[in-house]
């Protein structure tokens, strides 16, 4: 039972992944800042409770970056439309999620051998999550520092950067290694 609830936790987070979209395209920024919160700590729930009880599985690896993903790409990307995310910002990390989603389902080398998650890739996801997190909060009127802000903006663009290289890296080497 324990077993299957980290999967169940990512598939919630992947399905609720519309209704967030709902939530941010009718200005509803009270509800959905909510959501966003409770999507974000069920992402380190599910991880959490995969490795407390040795329930990782093939599915969750595999699901657990796509929902991730999915919700970033959504969120940044409204936010972003309606002004309440830089551009500047958001469009480098739709992109980046774009692509790195886009690669790891297509690609069939990395499929089968997915990028191991990495200290660098956890502090940008977090920073993602706190950087749009924060950005719904402000506009539900929850929060205010427009500066605080920028500076998480700042050192998300830094992490964003380093992590396309460790990870665009790490695909060449994977590849590398699978046509030996």
């Amino acid at each position: 039972m324990i077993s299957a609830l980290p999967n169940a936790i990512t598939l919630g987070r992947l399905l609720s992944v519309p209704l967030l979209a709902i939530l941010l395209s009718s200005h509803d920024y009270q509800l959905a800042f909510w959501i966003f919160l409770g999507l974000g700590l069920s992402d380190g729930l599910d991880g959490y409770i995969a490795r407390r009880f040795n329930a990782i599985s093939t599915a969750g690896v595999l699901l657990d970056p796509v929902a991730d993903k999915l919700l970033v790409i959504t969120s940044a990307s409204m936010l972003a439309w309606d002004g309440l995310l830089a551009m500047w910002i958001g469009v480098p990390l739709v992109l980046r999620d774009i692509v790195m989603l886009s690669v790891g389902l297509l690609d069939g080398k990395l499929r089968e051998t997915p990028v191991a998650p990495n200290s660098w890739g956890k502090f940008h996801a977090f920073l993602a999550f706190l950087a749009i997190g924060l950005a719904i909060g402000q506009a539900a009127g929850l929060f205010s520092g427009k500066w605080l802000a920028h500076l998480i903006w700042l050192i998300l663009l830094g992490t964003l950067c380093i992590t396309s290289v460790v990870y665009c890296l790490e695909w060449r080497r994977i590849r590398a290694e699978r046509t030996v």
